[in-house]
Parts: structure tokens; C-alpha cells; sequence
């Protein structure tokens, strides 16, 4: 009897569909085997992990579909089915924070679909002997033995920006000094925040006996301190952070991504004011930073980014928050022609009595 040619057509959309739910389980499956795995040889932050594993799940996904002969956007774009399937279940299951998660899946999809491409290329060329391409399921492990306890790559970056205040110098340094209660209205839409960032609630300068300190409270808890190591007043400030374990409770940040940990640390921060005419200030932050992976070819521009992001953050919370405590320049010119009228009025009434006169009445 033969088969209806959509009755096979349909048990290949299947047996496709299956491989991408296997691929994403052998991934979820490889997330829970490398974070057991000792913390010296990288765990779910090695190369065997991060590059490998979406490599071999867009692999196998694109396997799956070898009979159908994949087109290329098939080949590009299906593995991120599988991918998405594997990240949701990380998530699900507690593996990861919303932070990795949000970090990762660009560089899991573009892996995921250089695994499927290759392996579609391979599928064109190797005729009977597909089988075996199901061996690069084996390409993490591989990796891993490759890796080994691999030194991690240190970088030490700085960030730099500005932004123009319409207030004097000496207002913005009251708000730097002493930012109270900050609301989330208050802050602009980030990057940082949407990927689950707590937002940072308080930020104050107190004199210690062992010197100036800056307390800063975010959300969720977490809590950290820094060493004022420069202070010119009006001027300049910059401090030095120091973070311990009490700094975020568990569940507050990821650790892979937790400031202060082992991937990557805020080193400093230095506030800058110049003066500009008009009664206005250019605010310049300076941060720098560590970043420290075996990919920081990834790791280093979305730490840049998401730098930048933050700081930028902190410039409009500054910004807007100096502004509405300055007095404007139509008040100050009000003030200055009331306080000369007045003088005026004065000095004639003055001229008035000397001469005799009555006073002059408003």
C-alpha cells in the first residue's frame, strides 16, 4: 500500500518539531550538568557552555529536519525555536535570573543559528553518512576538556558622560551629596531596569571617624558603601566602592552578574562640575569598571552598553532633580530687581527725610 505523500509529509513536521523539543531539553539538561560542575573550570559561564551548547542545540535542531532538505532560513532561524524553549526553561526552573537570561539570548540565538547553518551545509555534503553528524552533541564536552581551568581575560574599562544642568554648580552638589527617597517615576525607562536591575533608592555622603562614606540602598535589599577618596567642594568627588556579602541578599541580582562578584565589579565613580554661563553646570560621570570572562568579546560591549545605560540613568535623576531645587534664572532676576527697587525706595525716603519732607508712600 502506499502511503499518501501528505501522511509523510506530516510525520516529517513532526519528527522535526520533536528535535526542536529535544534540543531544548538537552540544553536545559547541559545547564544543570555545568553548574555542578566545580567553580575553576567555569561552570555556565565557560566557552563549553555559552558557545557550545546554543552551537549543538542549533545543530541537532537542523538534524531533525534533514529529510525535508532545510532551506537556509529554516537553518537560521528554527534553532531559535529550541533556544527559546531552553532560555523559558532555565527561567522556569530557576536556573537563571531574568538579568542572564536578557543578557544571553542575543548571543544564544546568533550561536544557535551558526550551529544550524553549518549543520545544514554538512547535511548537503555528506550524503549517506548523516548519521554521525549527531556526534556534535558532544561539542560542549569537547570544549570543556579544551577549556580546562583556563584563566579568566581581565579587562578594566572606563565610562564617560555628561550632561548640561540648568542649575548652579553648588545646587547640584547638594543633590549628589544627599539623594533621598527616590521614587521610580523619577527615573527615565533603561535598559538596566527592564532587565530586572534593582533601582538604586537612596544615595548619601556621611562623615565616619574613619573619613566620608557613601551609603547607596537600591532595591530588593541590596546595600553597599564606598570610601570618598577625593573632594573638592562644588567641584569634584569620587569614591571607591567596597562590596561584601551583605551587599545583595540572595535573589536580589544574578550571581553571575553581580556587581562586586567574580564576572565583573564597579571599581569607582567620579562627579564632575563645571560651571557654564547662565548659571547652568556640565555634570560629567566618570565609572570605572572590571569585566572579567572568557568572552569578553561579548561580555565587554554588553557591559559598555549597559554601563552607559545606568549612568545615563543617574545624569537625568541629577539633572532634573538640581532643576527643580535651583531657582530659575527669571526668579533670580525677579529677586535681584525686587531687592534693587526696594534699595531705591530706601535711598529716596532716606533723601526725603533729610530734606524734611514727608516720606514717600507706596
Amino acid at each position: 500500500m502506499i502511503e499518501p505523500s501528505g501522511g509523510t509529509s506530516t510525520r516529517r513536521g513532526f519528527t522535526g518539531w520533536r528535535w526542536v523539543a529535544g534540543g531544548a531539553l538537552y540544553g536545559l539538561l547541559l545547564r544543570i550538568l555545568f553548574g555542578a560542575l566545580p567553580s575553576s573550570y567555569g561552570g555556565p559561564m565557560s566557552v563549553a557552555f555559552l558557545l557550545g551548547t546554543p552551537i549543538a542545540v542549533g545543530a541537532l535542531t537542523i538534524y531533525g529536519d534533514r529529510a525535508a532538505k532545510p532551506t537556509i532560513g529554516t537553518m537560521l532561524f528554527k534553532p531559535w525555536m529550541a533556544i527559546a524553549l531552553m532560555l523559558i526553561g532555565c527561567g522556569v526552573t530557576l536556573l537563571e535570573g531574568s538579568i542572564c537570561l536578557a543578557l544571553l539570548s542575543p548571543l544564544f540565538l546568533v550561536c544557535s543559528s551558526l550551529g544550524g547553518l553549518v549543520m545544514g551545509l554538512a547535511l548537503r555534503l555528506s550524503g549517506p553518512k548523516q548519521s554521525k553528524l549527531k556526534a556534535v552533541a558532544l561539542l560542549p564536552f569537547l570544549l570543556l576538556v579544551g577549556e580546562g581551568q583556563t584563566p579568566l581575560e581581565n579587562n578594566e574599562l572606563e565610562l564617560r558622560r555628561s550632561v548640561v544642568v540648568d542649575a548652579e554648580p553648588h545646587a547640584v552638589w547638594l543633590q549628589i551629596l544627599a539623594a533621598r527617597s527616590i521614587r521610580p517615576q523619577e527615573l527615565p525607562l533603561s535598559l538596566v531596569h527592564l532587565m530586572g536591575v534593582p533601582k538604586p533608592v537612596e544615595g548619601i555622603n556621611v562623615q565616619t571617624p574613619s573619613g566620608e562614606m557613601r551609603f547607596s540602598k537600591w532595591e530588593r535589599g541590596v546595600n553597599f558603601r564606598a570610601i570618598v577618596t577625593n573632594r573638592i567642594e562644588d567641584r569634584t568627588i569620587s569614591w571607591h566602592y567596597i562590596f561584601d556579602d551583605r551587599s545583595f541578599p540572595a535573589g536580589s541580582m544574578d550571581e553571575h552578574v553581580a556587581i562586586g562578584g567574580r564576572y565583573f565589579a564597579l571599581r569607582d565613580t567620579t562627579f564632575n562640575l563645571m560651571p557654564l554661563p547662565g548659571g547652568r553646570t556640565q555634570l560629567e560621570i566618570v565609572a570605572h569598571h572590571r569585566v572579567t570572562t572568557n568572552i569578553n568579546f561579548y561580555a565587554v560591549p554588553a557591559a559598555t552598553l549597559l554601563g552607559y545605560d545606568f549612568i545615563n540613568t543617574i545624569l537625568t535623576l541629577y539633572k532634573s532633580r538640581s532643576e527643580r531645587a535651583a531657582p530659575s534664572a527669571t526668579d533670580a532676576n525677579d529677586r535681584e530687581h525686587s531687592v534693587g527697587d526696594a534699595g531705591a525706595h530706601q535711598r529716596m525716603n532716606g533723601v526725603s527725610t533729610l530734606m524734611g519732607s514727608r516720606p514717600m508712600q507706596d
